[in-house]
């Protein structure tokens, strides 16, 4: 079951924290480990992460099956989005942010559009229902959002938060976003905190960049693994890959 597979994930990166504290403190690294108190306060959080997430898990069950089985793909006058099928890569995850009603897609035309480029606006959208934001009613502070855009409360949800900084005074709501941008923004938005996980540092990624960090912290988190030891950090985020972004970075909500 999913339930049983986020619940896995956790354990596992529980596991991995302590065996990480038992090789620092054998290797005598100058790094300062977790003491008893944090591994004991991180199971902590996890029980409670598991609770909060329970309805959550319920919902994404309903839309995907308790995974002992194929998931059928939708037909008929029910297809969710007839560009994807249940061979995509990304299906699952897809279908499981549809079922949150985290993504809609295109619903005119039954089309999600997964391979095109994700906007800022359009991550900005996602980001505030995955995380169930209260919506602003501030005006807008950017000179290329008016006050009619449909989006405005999203993106000045995100701005107050935190998550979204916007560039010398715009927002640049159609603009696709780059990958390291999509690093930055889901480390704001999931609070993820460097871990003393070790992750091989990407090819293309220099440690110079902006958002070498950020990069390093989400695939320490298992959020983004990258290609082949590469992470294209200047290319823009497909949707397909901001929606399994998103679905990964899920069970860290509020961790």
């Amino acid at each position: 079951m999913l339930k049983k597979g986020i619940i896995l994930l956790f354990c596992s990166a529980l596991l991995t924290a302590c065996s990480a504290v038992e090789e620092k403190l054998s290797a005598g690294s100058p790094l300062e480990a977790a003491s008893a108190e944090w591994v004991e306060d991180e199971a902590g959080k996890l029980a409670s992460k598991m609770d909060s997430l329970d309805e959550r898990i319920k919902k994404i069950e309903a839309a995907l099956g308790d995974g002992s089985t194929v998931v059928p793909a939708p037909s008929g006058p029910d297809l969710a989005f007839n560009d994807v099928t249940e061979n995509y890569w990304a299906y699952k995850e897809i279908m499981a942010l549809s079922a949150l009603n985290i993504i809609k897609g295109y619903p005119e035309q039954q089309r999600f559009f997964p391979e095109r480029s994700i906007t800022r606006y359009q991550a900005a959208s996602m980001i505030v229902k995955a995380l169930d934001l209260p919506l602003s009613d501030s005006p807008s502070i950017f000179a290329d959002v008016p006050p009619t855009h449909p989006g405005l409360a999203e993106m000045m949800t995100v701005y107050e938060h935190g998550i979204f900084k916007g560039s010398e005074g715009q927002f640049l709501p159609g603009e696709p976003m780059k990958r390291r941008h999509m690093a930055m923004v889901l480390q704001r938005a999931f609070q993820f905190k460097e871990t003393n996980k070790a992750v091989d540092d990407y090819k293309d990624v220099s440690r110079t960049i902006e958002g070498y960090e950020e990069i390093k912290t989400i695939s320490q988190y298992g959020v983004a693994t990258g290609n082949d030891g590469y992470f294209k950090p200047e290319e823009p985020t497909k949707r397909s890959h901001f929606s399994a972004f998103i679905f990964r970075a899920l069970p860290f909500k509020n961790n």
